[in-house]
């Protein structure tokens, strides 16, 4: 009986199983490592990104960098940018101070008094320490003795005042319009000098001319309101208060002696009245 062989092909040996399924699905592309893993600085254990403490040499890690280390470095810069910010600041600071600063010249003071008129004063000079010049050289206060010396100017107005209204009376055309506005200076005059008969009478060693003084302006100043309250047109009103005011203005005679003798004992020089017309 003839028993036919059979060939059998050879088969070829299988290929490990790494070889059939291509890479190893755990290899790493080029490159990859340097993005996902660094080695620690301290012990060179790979270590994934992020890793905040090596778990070989329990290595505290910030970035890839020992936390000490890190630490030093953020200590550094802060200095840094202190000292960088305060320069700055204080440069900028300076220049504002600077461009802030008035540019004005820094004069320096005078010794001698800044004087001015006043309101409803006249030509006369105002007091200083100069003999002559209405200054008080005793014990009067240089407040009193300036306010007299001004009580007298305002006086020399109210006399001049007064003078022309007794013209006005004599004028043989009555010009109410005129007598009104005379009687406005009046009134401006009396309120500033009631002002000054306060710092007279401030004063022990001139309190009694003070008053005086302030009760007779007041007395002026009422007579003056009363008469502009009148109409321009009212002839007769004007004419009667024309004649009332010349009395009142006439009782300051009186006064002026007071200012005088009060002067005199003080060493407060007055200056001349104006000459009466």
């Amino acid at each position: 009986m003839t028993v036919n062989a059979v060939r059998r092909a050879r088969r070829r040996p299988v290929p490990p199983l790494s070889e059939q399924n291509g890479p190893s699905s755990e290899s790493l592309a080029i490159g990859e490592i340097d993005q996902t893993v660094f080695d620690c600085p301290r012990c060179s254990r790979p270590l994934a990104v992020g890793t905040r403490r090596c778990p070989g040499c329990r290595t505290r890690l910030m970035a890839g960098v020992p936390l000490s280390r890190a630490s030093g470095f953020v200590a550094v810069g802060l200095a840094v940018g202190l000292a960088v910010g305060g320069a700055g600041g204080a440069a900028f600071g300076l220049t504002q101070v600077l461009a802030a600063a008035p540019s004005t010249p820094i004069v320096a003071a005078s010794a001698a008094p800044i004087t001015g008129r006043q309101p409803g004063s006249t030509a006369r000079p105002l007091p200083s320490a100069v003999p002559g010049s209405g200054g008080s050289t005793g014990g009067m206060p240089s407040i009193s003795s300036s306010a007299l010396v001004q009580a007298a100017s305002v006086n020399d107005r109210l006399h001049l005042a007064e003078a022309s209204l007794r013209s006005a009376l004599a004028a043989s055309r009555f010009d109410a319009a005129l007598v009104a506005q005379t009687l406005r200076t009046i009134s401006a005059d009396t309120v500033y000098g009631q002002q000054l008969a306060g710092k007279i009478a401030a004063w022990p060693g001139s309190a009694a001319v003070g008053n005086n003084i302030g009760l007779a302006y007041n007395g002026i100043h009422d007579t003056a309101v009363e008469a502009l309250v009148q109409s321009v047109t009212n002839t007769t009103a004007y004419k009667q208060s024309a004649s009332a005011m010349i009395r009142l203005l006439a009782g300051l005679s009186a006064v002026d002696a007071q200012i005088v003798a009060v002067a005199t004992t003080n060493g407060v020089t007055l200056p001349e009245a104006s000459p009466k017309p």
